[in-house]
C-alpha cells in the first residue's frame, strides 16, 4: 500500500477537497509525530518521548477521524510502553481493572459481528471445510480451542442436521478461561442441537490454552475429531525457539484429527524492532478501524465498544515484551512453514468455498471487502478476507501427515 495507510479516508463522506486536504496533512502530521516518539523511544531521549507523547496527547482524540482515534490508542500505548521501561522516570495512572475485559471482550465481537464480515467470514469458511471434513462421518468431535459464546456453531448444526444422513452424535469440547461462560455457552448449543433433533454433548475445559493436556480433550477411537483454532494460535509464538508451538500441534496430533482449522489476523508484527512493528501494526489496524468506520457514525456507542477491543490488542503489541506480549501475528506465509515443520500438510480450499464466501460479501453494502485464496505457486493453501488492498484475516486448514509422510484420510479439493 501507499506509505499513507488513510489517504481514502473522508471520500465516502462527499467531503470537500479543502476538507480532506486538512484531514489528510493532520493525518501525515500524526503518523510523523508517532514515527518521532517510536524514534525517541529507540534512542532513550527522555526529553523528545516527554515532548512527543504530549504532543500527540494534545492533537489525537479518541473520539476523531480513523488517523486521529488511532494515533490516540498509539499514544497509549506507548505510554505505558516507557513507564514499564522506566518506571522511575514515567507515571501514568493504568487503566481500570483487567477482569471485565472478557466481558467487553465478548460484547465487542458479538458487536463486530452485527457490522462487518469479519467474524461471518471467518466461521462461514470454517463452517464450510468441516462440512466438507465430516462427509459422511457418523460420530463427529469439535475440539474449539477458544469457544467463548460459541456463535460459530448453530449454523453448522443446521447444516449437519439437514443432511440426507446426519451424523448420529455430536460433541463439542469447548475450551476457555471462564467456566460461567463455558456453561452459559453449553447450554445454548444444546438448546440449538435439541430443536435439530442433533443427538449432542457438550464437555467444557475451563483452561488457558498452554495449559490444556490431552486427557481433557477425552477424544475417543471412534469418533472424526476436528480442532477449531480461531485467533488462539499466535498466542503460542512468545517463546523464541517455538517450543510452546511445538507442543500444542504436538498436544493436537495426538488426537489425530481429520481436519485442523486456523484463523489468524494477516499481517506482520511478531518482530522485535518496536519502528516496524508500528508501522506494520498502523497498517493493518488503519485498515480496520477504515472498514468500521465505513459503517458506523463517528459517535456511535458500538463503533467505540468494537474499535476499544482493538485498541487492547495495540496496547499489548506496543507496550508488552516477552511473555506478556501475546498479540503476535504473523503471515499465513510464516505459519504454513511453521505448521509444515509441527507436522500438518495444508489442505487447501476448494472452489465451492470461495464462491460461498464471496456471496456471503454480497449481503454487505461496502464493495471495499473482498476475499482470495492465496498460496505460494497458485497453490489455493488458504482464503483471505481483505479491505481495499490490505489483507485482514486468513482461514485455512491443516491435517496431520503421519508416519508414513501421507495425510490422514480426507477428500482433497479438487
Amino acid at each position: 500500500g501507499s506509505g499513507n495507510p488513510y489517504l481514502h479516508e473522508g471520500a465516502r463522506l462527499g467531503a470537500n477537497e479543502e476538507e480532506i486536504d486538512h484531514r489528510e496533512h493532520e493525518g501525515f502530521e500524526l503518523v510523523r509525530l508517532l514515527a518521532a516518539c517510536v524514534e525517541a523511544i529507540g534512542s532513550k531521549n527522555i526529553a523528545a518521548i516527554n515532548h512527543f507523547i504530549s504532543k500527540l496527547g494534545e492533537l489525537a482524540s479518541p473520539r476523531g477521524t480513523v488517523i486521529s482515534r488511532l494515533t490516540a490508542y498509539y499514544t497509549e500505548a506507548l505510554a505505558l510502553r516507557v513507564t514499564r521501561v522506566w518506571p522511575h522516570i514515567f507515571h501514568i495512572i493504568t487503566p481500570r481493572e483487567l477482569d471485565r475485559l472478557d466481558d467487553d471482550n465478548g460484547t465487542a465481537l458479538r458487536l463486530l459481528n452485527q457490522v462487518t464480515p469479519i467474524l461471518k467470514f471467518v466461521h462461514f469458511t470454517s463452517n464450510e471445510i468441516l462440512l466438507r471434513a465430516f462427509e459422511g462421518k457418523d460420530r463427529v468431535h469439535i475440539v474449539d480451542f477458544d469457544i467463548k459464546q460459541g456463535l460459530q456453531w448453530p449454523s453448522l448444526f443446521q447444516s449437519l442436521a439437514s443432511r440426507t444422513n446426519p451424523p448420529s452424535h455430536v460433541r463439542v469440547t469447548g475450551i476457555g478461561e471462564s467456566k460461567q461462560e463455558l456453561n452459559e455457552t453449553g447450554d445454548r448449543l444444546a438448546g440449538f442441537a435439541e430443536a435439530l433433533n442433533l443427538p449432542f454433548e457438550f464437555h467444557p475445559v475451563v483452561d488457558r490454552l498452554e495449559d490444556v493436556r490431552l486427557w481433557m480433550l477425552h477424544a475417543k477411537e471412534n469418533e472424526s475429531i476436528a480442532v477449531n483454532c480461531v485467533f488462539q494460535l499466535h498466542k503460542t509464538l512468545y517463546d523464541g525457539n517455538g517450543g510452546v508451538l511445538r507442543d500444542f500441534l504436538g498436544l493436537i496430533r495426538s488426537i489425530n484429527p481429520i481436519a485442523v482449522i486456523i484463523a489468524e489476523q494477516e499481517t506482520e508484527n511478531n518482530i522485535l524492532n518496536l519502528e516496524a512493528r508500528v508501522a506494520n501494526s498502523l497498517r493493518y489496524y488503519s485498515a480496520i478501524f477504515d472498514s468500521i468506520d465505513s459503517t458506523l457514525p463517528l459517535e456511535s456507542p458500538v463503533r467505540i465498544k468494537i474499535e476499544e477491543m482493538f485498541a487492547r490488542e495495540i496496547k499489548n503489541l506496543i507496550a508488552c515484551e516477552g511473555s506478556d506480549r501475546f498479540e503476535r501475528h504473523t503471515s499465513f506465509e510464516k505459519w504454513r512453514k511453521l505448521m509444515e515443520q509441527g507436522g500438518f500438510k495444508c489442505m487447501g480450499i476448494t472452489d465451492r468455498e470461495l464462491v460461498q464466501s464471496q456471496m456471503l460479501l454480497k449481503m454487505y453494502t461496502s464493495e471495499n471487502y473482498s476475499v482470495k485464496k492465496q498460496g505460494p505457486d497458485g497453490d489455493d493453501g488458504a482464503l483471505t478476507l481483505s479491505w481495499l488492498d490490505e489483507p485482514l484475516y486468513t482461514v485455512s486448514a491443516w491435517t496431520p501427515i503421519d508416519v508414513a509422510g501421507s495425510s490422514s484420510s480426507f477428500s482433497q479439493p479438487s
